[in-house]
């Protein structure tokens, strides 16, 4: 048979909100609480404390004591030394400082490498870009050579040549003719 214990010793029966007025705390943490440690009982979704749980909670909330241990002969050799836990902090913080600086060092010179490559892919770009720009106007002059070049055909009526080129030209002899002639 099981033994049930009597509900004359449970004391008073505290819900979630109730307990977590007296503990001072919140609801959700009362419960997780209480579930974790086995300090509850549960009935489907209602959770309830007693007296005896609480106390229980109580103690687990509270802060370990702490003694001073005795210090071991290792440690007392350690820190009777000449280094001290300073120095090995300071020696620590030396060395990290050179690893840091040389860190920086390095990414300033991949950072002034990789800005000089884009400098020169720019300078490049931009001559290329200088170089079209002359081949195009050498070919235009020449085109303008060839066409200034050549009689002009007034009789022909074909669209495809009669170019801007050929009625801009047609267009200044025309006012030179007329300019010429008082």
């Amino acid at each position: 048979m099981i033994d049930i214990p009597s509900f004359a010793g449970l004391g008073t029966i505290y819900t979630a909100k109730e307990a977590a007025t007296r503990l001072k705390m919140t609801r959700r943490g009362v419960i997780t609480l209480g579930k974790r440690y086995g300090c509850c009982s549960m009935h489907g979704r209602s959770v309830l404390f007693s007296e005896q749980d609480l106390l229980d909670i109580w103690q687990v909330m509270r802060a370990p004591a702490t003694e001073t241990k005795p210090v071991s002969a290792r440690a007392v050799a350690f820190y009777s030394a000449d280094t001290s836990y300073k120095d090995l902090l300071r020696t620590n913080q030396r060395e990290r400082e050179e690893k840091r600086r040389l860190r920086k060092e390095k990414d300033a010179a991949n950072r002034e490498r990789r800005l000089e490559e884009k400098r020169l892919v720019s300078r490049a770009k931009v001559e290329a870009r200088a170089a079209k720009r002359a081949e195009k106007a050498a070919m235009t002059a020449a085109k303008r050579a060839s066409v200034e070049g050549e009689q002009l055909d007034l009789a022909n009526k074909d669209p495809s040549y009669w170019t801007s080129q050929r009625k801009k030209r047609l267009r200044r002899e025309r006012i030179a003719r007329m300019e010429s002639t008082p």
